[in-house]
């Protein structure tokens, strides 16, 4: 048995663009292009975050135009900062364009320099040098999207304009950082940039509905009040009122009508989302989630696999649909999806160590293929990090449970609940727990999730 994606990842085509031509690059020739993280160049202000923001707004712009294919963000990522020329990371991206800039403080000011630089000649064939306030960044990269999509002779994807003052960009960049830590800490300090991030612009839909999100996820796993409940279902409406046609306002409608219990108004949520913006990774993540937690898992797979679509240097979704693959009884696809995963979470943990879910994710995986000791180990160390956080348990119990000691999986289970993750639909549906299902203590802990 084999499931397929049946609604792959589709691009949209748009008409507008402007920009310097310096030199043509044909069409047949050209089909892949890499974005570089940005400089930040602004003297006291420098952020990494606003440069991999900056590129990663182009980066997903590019990737809705028909017929261009645009290098993940985690393999052009890795060359930030690097002292090769342009050509040369495009080679060993093995690109044909390369785009890459600064941005930089000009008085009262901000300039946005970038440059498309073509792999085999090493040539420029565009440049740009825009001055603009600091509330018409994405105007300024709405621009670029055009100017670069042009001089690769494609049409510029259709987009709606947005206004956004920097600074609160910047805090929406960090706040995102911080959420898909998937941590009871990283949520809290993710909720803290988002309210920043209002403070300076209240009408920031995008700003409004990462907050939902941390509300949701909040409720769902570590704090389930219906204070938690009401802020994610208010800010995801305020999110939709500010702008009905952000894709990402409706997942995080979806994800907080999830929470909430009301299934068939998430996935139409869900749905819309992705009608707007089919690459949107959000909204085929959580939307995937929410499948599996409503015993739906054919639907997960097949948002899983397009969310891994989306991003492919992402562990998450390709490690979280093995485990729906090995719920499903498709052995061969599980292992595949484990394979692959186990070898982005090796590559994460090379820049990152310290990134809790990649390890416990990871541990998972391991023990999984039959490598106990190595995934035990990484168990070990993810605990260490974060010993209390409830999503981390969670899946300790899963690890523990495939590695046969199931008074250790009942032990971190019962320590999830008390600490505050009550997602009973994903302790019945959650394959790694079958060992499990008919232990006394297992039935107490869904008894317990009832009340």
């Amino acid at each position: 048995m084999t499931l397929r994606l049946d609604r792959p990842p589709r691009s949209f085509k748009s008409i507008r663009g402007k920009g310097r031509i310096l030199s043509p690059l044909s069409v047949k020739d050209q089909r892949t292009v890499a974005v570089l993280p940005f400089l930040d160049l602004r003297q006291d202000d420098g952020d990494e975050h606003l440069g991999e923001g900056i590129a990663e707004e182009l980066l997903q712009a590019l990737n809705q135009v028909e017929g261009l294919r645009v290098v993940s963000r985690t393999t052009s990522f890795l060359y930030g900062g690097s002292d090769l020329s342009l050509a040369e990371v495009g080679r060993r991206l093995h690109a044909d364009a390369i785009l890459g800039g600064a941005l930089l403080e000009k008085g009262d000011l901000l300039t946005l320099r970038a440059e498309l630089v073509e792999v085999g000649s090493d040539q420029a064939i565009w440049s740009k040098s825009c001055d603009f306030e600091r509330q018409d960044l994405f105007t300024t990269l709405e621009d670029v999207i055009g100017c670069v999509a042009s001089a690769l002779q494609f049409s510029p994807p259709n987009r709606p304009r947005r206004t956004v003052d920097l600074g609160a960009y910047e805090f929406f960049l960090r706040g995102r950082h911080y959420y898909f830590r998937f941590s009871r800490q990283g949520m809290g300090f993710a909720a803290q940039m988002f309210r920043r991030a209002l403070e300076i612009d209240p009408h920031y839909a995008s700003a409004w509905a990462g907050l939902s999100n941390c509300a949701a996820y909040s409720y769902i796993y570590i704090e389930r009040t219906e204070d938690q409940r009401a802020l994610a279902e208010s800010c995801s409406r305020r999110a939709l009122e500010l702008d009905p046609n952000l894709a990402e306002a409706h997942a995080s409608r979806g994800v907080a009508l999830s929470a909430a219990g009301l299934a068939a108004e998430a996935e139409e949520a869900f749905e819309t989302a992705l009608r707007l913006d089919p690459n949107l990774y959000e909204a085929a993540y959580f939307y995937a989630r929410h499948c599996f937690a409503a015993g739906k898992l054919e639907r997960a797979v097949e948002f899983f696999e397009w969310a891994a679509a989306l991003r492919p240097e992402d562990f998450q979704a390709i490690l979280l649909v093995a485990q729906v693959y090995h719920s499903l009884g498709v052995e061969d696809e599980a292992e595949r999806a484990r394979r692959r995963g186990l070898a982005l979470v090796e590559e994460r943990l090379q820049r990152a160590p310290d990134d809790v879910r990649a390890r416990y994710l990871g541990a998972n995986a391991l023990v999984a293929l039959g490598e106990c000791g190595k995934g035990l180990a990484w168990a070990r160390m993810a605990r260490s990090m974060d010993p209390n956080d409830p999503m981390l348990l969670y899946n300790l119990g899963c690890i523990h449970a495939l590695a046969g000691d199931p008074e250790e999986a009942l032990d971190c289970l019962s320590w999830a609940v008390a600490g505050g993750l009550s997602q009973k639909n994903w302790f019945l549906h959650d394959g790694d727990l079958d060992s499990i299902r008919s232990h006394p203590r297992f039935q107490e802990l869904m008894t317990l999730l009832d009340d």
